[in-house]
């Protein structure tokens, strides 16, 4: 059985997409702690989470990273230089994640073609626990301070066009529908750790 991220309602306006990336980030980090934890998963389960884990890391975060860096960041910079520190620590955070992810996706690499391996499972929930904690303070920040900038300095036309960005690069990028799908499904191993 798989488990639908985002089954309710399209997001509405440029925040709630931001914010809807924000949960796949959050899903794909916990579906690659779960595949290090679940030593009892079938090894179907398992192979399936890393290949899900692994085009996520590998096709949709990058997409995010670029709504920002590209279509976000240089709209709010000219507006809000008061933000300027949150901006360059975004900027920072997203190349020091680079690393991390890395390991994570060697990692579920190893693990995809041998279940079984106790050690790079552990490694996969090492690296996926690490990013988390990473994860999690970059998003705290961008929802906290950046994202309310967007909804006070961007007019809804700004607003609009950066969504319409943020679509168009992912129809550049999404030639088949198995690449939709690895971004709002986590599949069976996630289920389970919620049951």
């Amino acid at each position: 059985m798989f488990v639908t991220i985002g089954a309710r309602a399209r997001p509405e306006g440029l925040v709630g997409l931001l914010l809807e990336c924000h949960d796949r980030i959050r899903t794909f980090t916990d579906l690659a702690i779960a595949i290090g934890e679940r030593m009892d998963a079938p090894t179907a389960h398992i192979t399936d989470a890393c290949a899900r884990c692994q085009r996520y890391f590998v096709e949709a975060l990058p997409l995010h990273v670029a709504d920002e860096e590209e279509s976000l960041l240089p709209r709010l910079r000219s507006r809000s230089p008061e933000l300027e520190a949150a901006f360059a620590t975004m900027h920072a955070q997203h190349t020091e994640h680079e690393a991390r992810l890395r390991e994570l996706l060697d990692g579920l690499a190893k693990v995809r073609q041998n279940p079984e391996d106790t050690a790079q499972r552990e490694r996969v929930r090492t690296a996926a626990v690490q990013l988390r904690t990473d994860f999690e303070r970059h998003l705290h920040s961008e929802e906290n301070l950046i994202f309310p900038a967007v909804e006070d300095l961007l007019t809804p036309d700004e607003q609009a066009q950066i969504v319409a960005e943020l679509r168009a690069r992912r129809q550049i990028t999404a030639p088949a529908a198995s690449n939709r799908s690895s971004r709002t499904t986590a599949g069976p191993l996630l289920d389970e750790t919620k049951s």
